[in-house]
C-alpha cells in the first residue's frame, strides 16, 4: 500500500475518518450542498445518500473488504484505489445470493471544504462483479 500525503493533507484524512463516523450527524459529516457526481440507482441526493448506498450494498454483500492499492490525500482532496470484494449473501440489483465471492477495482474522490465532504466521484467494476458472480 503506498500512501501519499501532501502539505496539509491531514487535515483532510482527519476529515474523512470524520465522514464515516456514522454517530455523527450527517451535517457535521457533509456539506449542505454536497454532490455524488456518480450516484447508484436509487440512490437519494446529500450526503445520507452514501451510507444508503453503503447499507444497502452491505445487504448484499457479506464480509465486504476494502483492499488499499494507493491512498492520496490533499487539502482538498482524498483519492483512493482499492480491491473491493464481498460474498453475495443477499439480493443485489435482483438476483437472488450466489454464495459467490468477487473482488473488483474500486476508485473514489472525494473533495472536502472546512472538513466537511463536498462532493465525490467514484467508479467500481459493476460489470466485474456481475461477471464474477455469474449473473451475465
Amino acid at each position: 500500500m503506498a500512501t501519499e500525503i501532501t502539505e496539509g493533507g491531514e487535515a483532510t484524512l482527519a476529515a474523512i475518518e470524520r465522514m464515516r463516523d456514522q454517530s455523527l450527524e450527517l451535517g457535521e459529516r457533509f456539506d449542505v450542498d454536497f454532490a455524488d457526481h456518480d450516484p447508484a440507482e436509487g440512490q437519494p441526493a446529500g450526503g445520507g445518500g452514501i451510507a444508503w448506498f453503503w447499507e444497502t450494498f452491505g445487504k448484499s454483500f457479506s464480509d465486504i473488504d476494502h483492499d488499499v492499492v494507493e491512498t492520496i490525500a490533499t487539502p482538498a482532496k482524498f483519492i483512493t484505489i482499492t480491491d473491493l470484494s464481498g460474498t453475495h449473501t443477499g439480493e443485489f440489483m435482483g438476483h437472488a445470493a450466489t454464495g459467490k465471492r468477487f473482488t473488483v477495482r474500486n476508485v473514489q474522490v472525494i473533495g472536502f471544504a472546512d472538513g466537511k465532504a463536498r462532493d465525490r466521484w467514484g467508479s467500481t467494476d459493476v460489470l466485474g462483479i456481475l461477471q464474477q458472480l455469474d449473473l451475465l
